[in-house]
């Protein structure tokens, strides 16, 4: 399976501990390694997704849904959980793809979140 950079997937993320993101439940992530990384059989780098309101603070990224992105409800995407998953937790395609300026608000917070600004 091809996965590309900007596209948000359900994935499951337990088992984590303490504050990682989990729940028990398919979260939303949206897929920020480069596409010569995810081509490799290596681990796709994703910054996951909830549901739950946040105020706005550098990290974290809040997408409305759009029949682009295919999220059904406000996603609030936290840039500092970032997780590398293996392809074998990718089980179903796409829901869709970040459009471009939200993904560059993703690239920001990535960069606040690891000091890169």
């Amino acid at each position: 399976m091809k996965i590309l950079r900007g596209e948000i997937y359900f994935v499951y993320l337990d088992p984590v501990f303490g504050k990682e993101m989990g729940g028990y439940k398919t979260r939303p992530v949206v897929v920020v390694s480069v596409y010569d990384i995810n081509e490799k059989p290596l681990t796709v780098t994703v910054a996951p997704g909830t549901s739950t309101e946040f105020s706005g603070a550098p990290n974290l990224v809040s997408v409305k849904p759009s029949s682009m992105n295919g999220l059904t409800a406000t996603t609030v995407f936290q840039c500092h959980q970032l997780r590398a998953l293996d392809k074998g937790r990718f089980t179903s395609r796409p829901v869709g793809r970040l459009d471009p300026k939200d993904l560059d608000s993703v690239g920001r917070a990535i960069k606040f979140s690891l000091g890169l600004v």
